[in-house]
């Protein structure tokens, strides 16, 4: 529910950033409202919509201490992703955990510090492949 209104926000401005000529040329050729968003707005807007996502997806995983604090987070993990067995992120087990450990815990602490990032890095990566893929197709060049 957080990252909603940012996507949304993101988006919206993405979209006011469509140039009116476009908008007005798809309309006099004989376009209805949705074909004119979908042939003009949404090609211009694509890569916007793209890092509107993964910035809202990194709000998420920088959200520690709300998701700590709301769900009040076990320190169990376990891989059935579809039950509330599991409330906890990663970011909020590291954010849990971290004032009890030592000795090994910190280092596994740590590990698991360095696969939340790996995984935002890869996140990031494929985004970024999306919008330079996309990139000789938009209609902001």
């Amino acid at each position: 529910m957080m990252v909603l209104p940012i996507m949304t926000a993101i988006s919206r401005e993405v979209f006011l950033q469509t140039p009116v000529l476009h908008e007005e040329a798809a309309l006099a050729l004989g376009a209805t409202r949705w074909e004119m968003i979908r042939t003009a707005v949404l090609p211009f807007g694509r890569s916007g919509i793209i890092s509107a996502a993964v910035l809202g997806l990194g709000r998420a995983l920088g959200e520690t201490m709300a998701v700590a604090m709301v769900l009040s987070a076990t320190g169990a993990v376990t891989f059935q992703l579809l039950t509330s067995v599991n409330p906890s992120t990663i970011a909020a087990n590291i954010a849990l955990s971290f004032p009890e450990a030592y000795g090994m815990n910190v280092n596994v602490l740590i590990a698991t510090g360095l696969v939340l990032f790996i995984v935002t890095f890869a996140v990031n990566a494929f985004a970024r492949w999306i919008v330079s893929r996309r990139k000789e197709f938009s209609g902001a060049n």
